[in-house]
């Protein structure tokens, strides 16, 4: 599950983060927050948070500017609710239940010569104001390689697969029981959709990768499943686009016959 906000979200306050995440980003967004000016604002119901670049650290590569940071992913948000009404529901739903946050830290992720992160869904980072009618606050974090991408990656992989796909699995209380193959699986499925709502190439060589790793190693155990259980549908994952909608209810019986 990869792929932080005190503040001004008004009665939000800075909760602790699960202990592997912290590992990964409390230091770069303690030195961020320290130096320069932190953006905050409220877009479609999701609050939007721009930490500043710590002068003191060299970056790896070269940073966008924080308006220009911040003007992104609001129009990442603005793509997903003109044109996935499906995913722009999700969010809706997560509303609802929580405070939804997205922040953009450049100083996230750490530098390594492993695998780079481009994002991250951050479950209880944040603790709710003492009088707020729920439990949960959904953050994504957005590091400063996805940020340079194209808006429908933002939208699509950075936020609707860590917020919509991974927060609908803490809603439901799934994260703590969900291996993750099957975590990916499904947060895959949700960004699939966002990708073909938003028209991008579905024969790109990105998305013939993308869709061949999800389904070939997250979705393994859900597809072989399907194959013992649900055989006659098959076929659907011989289709593009692929009936994203239809897949998910099978996924939804496929998590119900699953040991807790």
């Amino acid at each position: 599950m990869s792929s932080k906000f005190s503040m001004s979200l008004g009665n939000l306050r800075s909760g602790i983060a699960t202990a592997i995440l912290a590992l990964f980003i409390s230091t770069f967004v303690v030195q961020a927050a320290d130096n320069g000016v932190t953006i905050d604002e409220y877009h479609h119901g999701i609050y939007l948070k721009v930490l500043p670049v710590d002068p003191a650290v060299k970056p790896d590569i070269s940073l966008l500017e924080s308006s220009e940071a911040m003007d992104k992913i609001k129009k990442a948000i603005d793509l997903i609710y003109e044109k996935s009404s499906f995913n722009a529901d999700a969010l809706n739903l997560l509303k609802s239940r929580g405070d939804v946050v997205v922040v953009y830290d450049p100083g996230f992720p750490e530098w390594s010569r492993g695998d780079i992160i481009l994002a991250a869904f951050l479950p209880n980072f944040y603790e709710p104001a003492a009088d707020a009618p729920w439990n949960n606050v959904f953050v994504a974090m957005l590091g400063r390689y996805i940020i340079k991408h194209s808006l429908a990656e933002i939208a699509a992989e950075g936020i609707v697969h860590e917020l919509v796909g991974h927060g609908i699995q803490h809603m439901y209380g799934r994260l703590t029981h969900m291996n993750s193959l099957n975590m990916e699986c499904e947060a895959s499925l949700y960004e699939m959709q966002a990708f073909q709502d938003l028209g991008v190439d579905l024969y790109s060589d990105y998305m013939v990768n993308f869709r061949r790793e999800f389904e070939d190693f997250h979705c393994d155990d859900f597809k072989r499943f399907m194959q013992k259980h649900k055989g006659s549908l098959m076929s659907l994952w011989d289709e593009s686009p692929l009936d994203v909608k239809v897949i998910l209810t099978i996924f939804d019986e496929y998590l119900g016959q699953l040991p807790n």
